[in-house]
């Protein structure tokens, strides 16, 4: 498996496409999106400790669908200006990106939501933050 296989960025919406916030679909539309190199993705990965043949949910542990930023691109009906690239996406299970929404990482990990780490009892929780 090469690294480019590893990673995918996340895909833009359209302003005309079904979204939950016209802003959000708006920003997602028109916000700037930098493809990594395939240093920067291994770089991510090795911090993460995975290898490309092995990238699970950086949440739960469990299998990757997406990537996921960290940062919103929206957060109270507002754009927060950061953009999509590697330094703010991480690998995510969908179940994980859709309970975290649009919440700073942080915040949504030590939140009572139904599939937080918190909630789910994950070891090390404050160890790792």
């Amino acid at each position: 498996m090469s690294i480019r296989d590893a990673f995918q960025m996340p895909t833009p919406m359209k302003i005309s496409g079904r979204s939950s916030s016209i802003t959000a679909a708006f920003v997602s539309a028109i916000v700037p999106q930098i493809e990594p190199t395939d240093d920067e993705i291994k770089t991510a990965l090795d911090i993460l400790q995975m290898s490309p043949d092995n990238v699970s949910c950086a949440y739960c542990g469990a299998q990757t669908t997406e990537w996921d930023h960290l940062r919103p691109l929206v957060a109270n009906q507002r754009p927060t200006g950061f953009i999509s690239e590697i330094r703010d996406l991480v690998p995510s299970c969908g179940k994980c990106n859709q309970s975290k929404g649009n919440k700073y990482w942080r915040d949504w990990v030590t939140s009572e939501a139904k599939l937080s780490p918190k909630s789910r009892l994950q070891k090390c929780l404050e160890s790792c933050l």
